[in-house]
């Protein structure tokens, strides 16, 4: 037993390897042993949680604390940057749990500085790793399986397309608490499915219990996160609910599995709460108001149109000298096509790079395959419901509708219904794009293995598998190449010499 599982999963820690050498590689700008720092937030909050105190150690400044309205626009000259300041203290405005974990790193190796670039890199390997797993289980239960090549293909552009090497080459705060939510919803995910597929019932508890863990913590690493959290784990109790239970059926019951999926989700939203009373008095407050920064977010429906064209559509600028692809500042708005209707609103930020993912992951049209086939399916099946139907599985009858398959596709949908607002956020930037790309490429693998085995002849399968491929080593490129820039052209400050080696060789001009 030991020895299949370990020959298992020898390919998929070959590819953990090879892909981790590689965001070493990104991070460290070619270094590999040296990796520059961006930011020391959470490096901060950690020493201050270690400390016993939830505010930071560092104090204010006397001129900002004697300020009428510290957080008024024009007081900016005062300002401790991206610190919320309220009643002599400052605090971070992210959520805690990455500033945990480094607290508890410092802990147990005896103060070990923790970066925000390790902690980056840190939850990009965690999302690697419950992903890869993900598509693994979600291909063995996938009726007809997809090819080998198609999965192992899956895999390589989950873990390559942009914006995931573009975001490693900047791993700061940001980065870090953004790849929290996303690394631990991915984890919760991962257990949530096989726990599901588990007909043993302390193994399916135990599954519950890890997936509503991961939920909470990804709701406690970015706080906009918590409410798709808890949902989550309340449709995973809501599937334990619904399903066959009983010897019979060979099944646990349901009550175990859903009090273990949903305590640990709820808790982590009652102690986020719990922490807002702390720290700002009040227990809906979490210090946005008393944030120094700008532009502060706010949704508008008058952001809807640009924001989607430039999470969608917003082109790279493309040049002979190597890495051919970049993403300039300021050109968002300039970028858009005269003959497009957008209105631009002058309080919409963009100055900041976003290239759209549709452009830059063509690998991505591929999530318009699921609903697409999906649809096709049930047409067919209501033109055929007179004739003789094909008997199902028993364990597609003992299910009825909700299998753990379809588990899965309601809780990508409630993922990006979760991220949504980004759509009508007054700022827009490379970053936010990891709140959803992660669903949207499993969408797209899961919708493109579906359109590989729609095709009835032949020519159709091969047509099919050369639109799969084409779009999968188009991302893959892409996304490789964008990671030579990242926000500050990254490769070329901390590693001027490898870059201009590129540059001379692969050059086209």
């Amino acid at each position: 037993m030991l020895k299949r599982t370990l020959r298992n999963l020898a390919p998929l820690c070959g590819l953990w390897i090879a892909v981790g050498v590689y965001y070493v590689f990104v991070v460290s700008a070619g270094h590999m042993t040296r990796w520059p720092a961006w930011t020391g937030y959470y490096e901060a909050q950690a020493q201050a949680l270690v400390s016993g105190h939830i505010h930071l150690l560092e104090p204010p400044s006397r001129a900002l604390m004697q300020l009428a309205d510290p957080w008024d626009i024009g007081n900016m000259p005062f300002w401790r940057w991206d610190h919320t300041y309220f009643q002599g203290h400052l605090y971070i405005y992210w959520g805690l749990v990455p500033a945990m974990i480094g607290a508890a790193i410092k802990v147990l190796f005896h103060g070990v500085t923790v970066g925000d670039g390790a902690l980056t890199f840190g939850f990009f390997m965690a999302r690697l790793i419950a992903g890869t797993l993900l598509i693994r289980q979600v291909a063995r239960h996938t009726v007809p399986r997809p090819p080998r090549w198609a999965v192992a293909l899956s895999m390589l552009v989950f873990a390559l397309a942009h914006p995931t090497p573009y975001t490693l080459a900047r791993g700061g705060v940001y980065e870090a608490a953004i790849m929290g939510a996303v690394a631990f919803l991915l984890i919760g995910l991962c257990f949530g499915y096989r726990s599901l597929h588990t007909r043993s019932g302390p193994a399916a508890t135990a599954c519950a219990a890890a997936a509503g863990i991961a939920f909470g913590l990804a709701g406690g690493s970015r706080l906009t996160q918590m409410p798709t959290a808890i949902a989550l784990a309340l449709l995973t109790a809501l599937w334990y609910w619904r399903r066959p239970r009983g010897p019979a059926e060979g099944t646990p019951g349901w009550i175990g599995p859903s009090i273990a999926v949903v305590a640990p989700a709820v808790a982590a939203g009652f102690a986020l709460l719990v922490i807002n009373k702390v720290r700002f008095g009040a227990w809906t407050e979490f210090g946005l108001r008393y944030t120094m920064t700008y532009p502060k977010p706010f949704l508008g429906l008058r952001f809807a149109v640009p924001d989607l064209y430039t999470h969608a559509f917003a082109p790279p600028r493309l040049g002979c000298a190597f890495p051919y692809l970049t993403a300039p500042w300021d050109a968002t708005r300039v970028s858009a096509p005269a003959w497009l209707p957008i209105t631009w609103p002058a309080d919409h930020y963009t100055s900041e790079p976003t290239l759209g993912l549709l452009v830059v992951a063509p690998f991505m049209w591929l999530a318009l395959a699921a609903p697409i086939v999906a649809l096709a399916r049930w047409r067919l099946t209501r033109a055929t419901a007179t004739t003789p139907a094909t008997p199902p599985s028993p364990s597609a009858s003992a299910w009825g509708w909700m299998t753990p398959g379809r588990w899965l596709w309601v809780a990508l949908a409630g993922c990006l219904a979760g991220v949504s607002p980004l759509l009508l956020l007054n700022v827009t930037t490379m970053r936010y794009q990891n709140d959803y790309s992660t669903t949207l490429l499993l969408v797209a693998i899961f919708g493109g293995w579906r359109l590989l085995a729609a095709p009835a002849s032949a020519r159709g399968r091969r047509a099919t598998a050369w639109l799969f491929g084409t779009l999968a080593v188009a991302t893959i490129v892409a996304g490789v190449l964008l990671g030579f820039t990242g926000y500050f052209k990254h490769f070329d400050r901390h590693n001027p010499l490898l870059m201009h080696a590129l540059q001379a060789h692969l050059g086209l001009c």
